[in-house]
C-alpha cells in the first residue's frame, strides 16, 4: 500500500443547527453535490424495485423511483435496490457538514494525554482489536496491512487480540491490556468515558461513509409500509448498547410518533446478523438493523435482499472509531495514528472485506458522535460497565 500525504482534520460547518435529535437520525443532513458514492449516476435510472428483476421478469412489488439525492423517495424500497445505489452508507461529502462542538453533548470528553511521562504507557508489544464479532478472530490476517504499518511507525510489535463482546473490548482498554481498537459506533461512548479511549479516525470508502439504520421487513409483509406500521408487530432490536439496533431507534422512533416498548414490545436477537435472518424467515415482522452490517449479510448470502424491503432509512452515522488509550505514549500514538491515516489500504484486503473502505480520516469525537450522544442521553444510558 502506498503511503500518502497525511489528510488534515475535517473541516465542518454549521449547516443542521438546532436539528437536535432528527440530525442524525431523519435526514437533517443536507444533500451533497454529486450523490452518495456511486449513487448519483444511478440515480436517474429509477429504483429498479422489483423482487423478481433478476429473473428478467415484471417486478413481483413496484415501489417507484429511488433516489438517494431525495429523502422523499428513500421508502419503502426493496433492500436490493439500497444495495445496488450504495445506499448503505453516505456520501464522503457530507463529513464537512457535521457542527463543529467544542464538548460533547453527553458524558466527558476523551482524555487528554498526561504531562507527566511517569503516566506514560510504554509496552513492549502493542495489543490490537477489532470490534467483536461472531467470530473474534475473523479480522485478524485481513488487517495484516495496517498492523504491519503500525509497527513499522512505532518500532513495536503488534499482536492481533481477538475479544467476543464489547464488554470485554472495554475492560481490556480500561486494564491497559489493549492500546489500539475499533469501537462501534454505540460502544464507542462507553470506550471513552470507563475505559479512556482517545478517538481519533473513521474508516471510509474512496466516495463514501459511516452507515444508516434502516427498518425493514420481509416484503410479502403487505401491511407493513411505513414506520407507523409496526405498532403492535413483532418487531426485534439486535443489543441494548447498539446504536443502530436500539439506541436511534428508541430515539428516532419515538420523535416520529412510535415509541418502542410501548406502541410495539421488542425482543434483543443478539445481533445485526440475526436480525437479518429473523426477517428474511418470517421469524419476525420488522427489525431495525445497521445497513453496512446487513450489505456484509447479502455479500456472505445469508439473505436474499431481494426478500427484504425498508420502511424507513436515516441520514448516515460515523461508522467504527479507532481510538488509543489515552496514556499510551504519545510518540506511539503518533505513530499508530499516522498507519491509519498517512496509508492507503485500497488495493488490499480491508478495502475488500470492508466494501471497499481501504482508508481512514480524522474525526472529532465531540463533533462526529454528537447524534450518537443525543441518542444515549434521549435513551437514559449511564456509562457503567453493566450497560456496555
Amino acid at each position: 500500500m502506498a503511503k500518502r500525504d497525511r489528510r488534515s482534520m475535517l473541516k465542518r460547518t454549521a449547516a443542521c443547527v438546532g436539528c437536535g435529535v432528527t440530525f442524525g437520525l431523519a435526514g437533517c443532513i443536507e444533500e451533497a453535490d454529486d450523490g452518495s458514492d456511486d449513487a448519483g449516476s444511478d440515480a436517474g435510472s429509477g429504483g429498479s424495485d422489483d423482487g423478481g428483476d433478476d429473473a428478467g421478469g415484471e417486478p413481483e412489488h413496484d415501489f417507484g423511483e429511488f433516489d438517494p439525492l431525495d429523502q422523499d423517495t428513500w421508502y419503502p424500497h426493496l433492500t436490493s435496490t439500497y444495495l445496488e445505489h450504495d445506499f448503505e452508507t453516505g456520501s464522503i461529502e457530507e463529513l464537512d457538514l457535521f457542527e463543529e462542538r467544542d464538548e460533547p453533548h453527553y458524558g466527558s470528553a476523551p482524555n487528554e494525554i498526561p504531562d507527566d511521562e511517569d503516566e506514560w504507557l510504554d509496552p513492549d508489544i502493542i495489543d490490537f482489536s477489532m470490534v467483536p464479532t461472531e467470530d473474534p478472530a475473523i479480522y485478524e490476517e485481513t488487517m495484516d496491512p495496517l498492523m504491519e504499518n503500525i509497527e513499522a511507525e512505532t518500532g513495536k510489535d503488534v499482536e492481533y487480540v481477538g475479544l467476543d463482546s464489547y464488554a470485554a473490548q472495554v475492560e481490556a482498554m480500561r486494564a491497559e491490556r489493549l492500546h489500539v481498537a475499533g469501537f462501534a459506533t454505540g460502544n464507542t461512548p462507553f470506550a471513552v468515558n470507563l475505559a479512556g479511549a482517545r478517538p481519533f479516525g473513521i474508516q471510509v470508502g474512496a466516495e463514501s461513509f459511516g452507515y444508516r439504520l434502516w427498518l425493514i421487513t420481509h416484503v410479502d409483509n403487505d401491511d407493513i409500509n411505513a414506520l407507523e406500521d409496526i405498532r403492535g408487530r413483532n418487531v426485534i432490536h439486535t443489543d441494548p448498547s447498539s446504536n443502530s439496533g436500539h439506541l436511534a431507534p428508541n430515539a428516532a422512533f419515538t420523535d416520529l410518533g412510535v415509541e418502542p416498548g410501548e406502541d410495539y414490545e421488542y425482543d434483543f436477537s443478539g445481533g445485526h446478523d440475526n436480525s437479518a435472518n429473523a426477517i428474511y424467515q418470517q421469524d419476525a415482522e420488522a427489525a431495525p438493523i445497521c445497513s453496512t452490517c446487513y450489505a456484509r449479510a447479502q455479500e456472505q448470502d445469508n439473505i436474499d435482499a431481494t426478500q427484504i424491503k425498508a420502511i424507513w432509512a436515516s441520514a448516515p452515522f460515523p461508522t467504527t472509531a479507532f481510538c488509543t488509550r489515552y496514556n499510551l505514549h504519545p510518540d506511539i500514538q503518533e505513530g499508530i495514528q499516522n498507519a491509519f491515516l498517512e496509508y492507503d489500504y485500497q488495493d488490499t484486503e480491508i478495502a475488500d472485506e470492508f466494501e471497499g473502505r481501504g482508508s481512514w480520516v480524522g474525526i472529532d469525537y465531540n463533533t462526529h458522535w454528537h447524534d450518537v450522544l443525543v441518542n444515549h442521553e434521549v435513551n437514559g444510558v449511564e456509562y457503567e460497565d453493566d450497560n456496555v
